[in-house]
């Protein structure tokens, strides 16, 4: 046996085995493979050894780069995620849309036995009803923001205006004792308050805003709270987080009154206000019914016309506006429904005082088995003269509307859906009667 040999092999051996721990640590260099092809050269190892050697350290030299990468890379999305790459202001800040969209269709009749009723024209097209991109901002613990342009059709002006685009929403959001107050451009608590029970805006506007009784939004300020706390996170899984107060709450604010699409043009301004009452909060069952109270108190921003001016008015006057609407809801995961009752005089741009009445019921059910699968409906009706004699009963203007409709929650930010709408206008009426088909989507992100 030739010792010298094999203790030169030994020595080979133990030198290629430092070289692989080595290289466990650190990529394999060129000095490596050079230190490699010596061992060899000098027979120390043998071919095969050195092309074994190499493709092995090789190998853990690429996990550790891989490994490397990886761990960087996931450090990028973490630093990422928190706006470590942001300059301070942008930090925190959240972007979001809502889109409405669709086609319809519009047959319009005249309306019961009223030969002189224009018509108008009937229609068949596609449509952007809304579209909105909102940037929110949580500057610390007690202050927020809100910003949402709103991309509009000017239902009036389409011809000629096309698509305009406006501020929806503007407002600094102050959170202390455990309440939230908003400054600027504002949400108002009926509009707000129906869209948290009834989610389907996107067919139609909601009852006072769609009678012009008052906006959706408005300059001014708003406070809202809870009482007793929120509710569980088995309820907000599917009731509405702003409105999820244990035991109620409430929504009140001080506003210009004309709405968040027109000027102010007189110096009043309009209290409304929200509260509502969750009775049976720790029933199963139950614990999404509702009861709510919405009333408004001003003077509209027109003045009286002659036509509608009292004996103790004068033309410069401004007419009152007092808004009223009870309510009661449950909301459930597997259905909604609602009731109002609406009485008042005036409107927000009203040129009258006259008394107004109207109802509304409203609400969904989800299929048994194809949960995501929604069939929708609402009835609403209103009278804008209810102190009309049974002799004027021909000028009466009372009108209702039906509405259903499909929808299908194909994902938490798309929504689809059908629907028809007719308006009735209860053979007295001056209104166009009409049925309107919708394929349309809502998209939120």
């Amino acid at each position: 046996m030739d010792w010298n040999k094999w203790k030169q092999r030994l020595c080979g051996l133990f030198t290629a085995g430092c070289l692989l721990i080595w290289g466990g640590a650190a990529p394999l260099q060129a000095s490596e493979a050079e230190l490699i092809e010596l061992l060899r050269q000098k027979n120390l190892i043998t071919q095969e050894e050195a092309d074994r050697m190499l493709k092995k350290a090789s190998a853990v030299a690429e996990k550790e780069k891989q490994q490397l990468k990886a761990s960087v890379a996931e450090d990028l999305k973490k630093d990422a995620a928190k706006g470590e790459f942001l300059p301070s202001a942008l930090k925190g800040v959240k972007l979001s849309s809502t889109i409405f969209a669709g086609w319809e269709g519009t047959n319009r009749h005249p309306a019961g036995n009223n030969s002189n009723a224009n018509t108008g024209s009937n229609a068949n097209k596609f449509y952007l009803d809304r579209a909105y991109l909102t940037v929110s901002k949580d500057v610390n613990n007690w202050l927020g923001m809100r910003f949402t342009a709103d991309l509009f059709r000017d239902a009036h002006d389409v011809a000629n205006n096309g698509l305009e685009l406006r501020v929806k929403y503007a407002y600094a959001d102050l959170k202390f004792f455990g309440t939230s107050t908003k400054a600027g451009m504002v949400p108002t608590p009926s509009d707000s308050y129906d869209g948290s029970i009834y989610p389907y805006r996107v067919q139609g506007k909601h009852f006072l805003d769609a009678y012009g009784i008052q906006s959706s939004a408005d300059l001014g300020i708003v406070n809202s709270g809870a009482f007793g706390g929120n509710m569980d996170k088995e309820y907000l899984k599917y009731g509405n987080r702003s409105f999820g107060g244990k035991w109620g709450g409430w929504m009140v604010g001080l506003y210009n009154g004309t709405g968040y699409d027109r000027d102010e043009t007189n110096t009043n301004k309009v209290v409304s206000g929200l509260v509502y009452i969750r009775p049976l909060p720790t029933v199963s069952i139950l614990k999404g019914l509702q009861i709510a109270y919405v009333g408004t108190y001003g003077l509209s921003n027109s003045n009286f016309n002659a036509a509608n001016l009292p004996p103790d008015k004068k033309l410069t006057d401004y007419p009152d506006w007092r808004s009223h609407i009870l309510q009661a809801s449950l909301v459930h995961p597997y259905f909604a429904v609602m009731g109002q009752y609406y009485w008042g005089v005036g409107q927000k741009t009203s040129n009258d005082e006259k008394n107004r009445k109207g109802y509304l019921t409203a609400g969904y059910v989800r299929i048994p088995y194809v949960e995501k699968l929604r069939v929708f409906g609402k009835y609403y009706t209103m009278d804008p003269d209810t102190d009309l004699t049974a002799t004027q009963a021909k000028t009466k203007n009372e009108y209702a509307v039906y509405v259903a409709g499909l929808s299908y929650d194909w994902s938490k930010e798309f929504m689809p859906f059908i629907a028809w709408e007719r308006e009735d206008n209860k053979r007295h009426s001056t209104r166009i009667d009409y049925d309107k088909y919708q394929i349309g989507f809502q998209l939120n992100f």
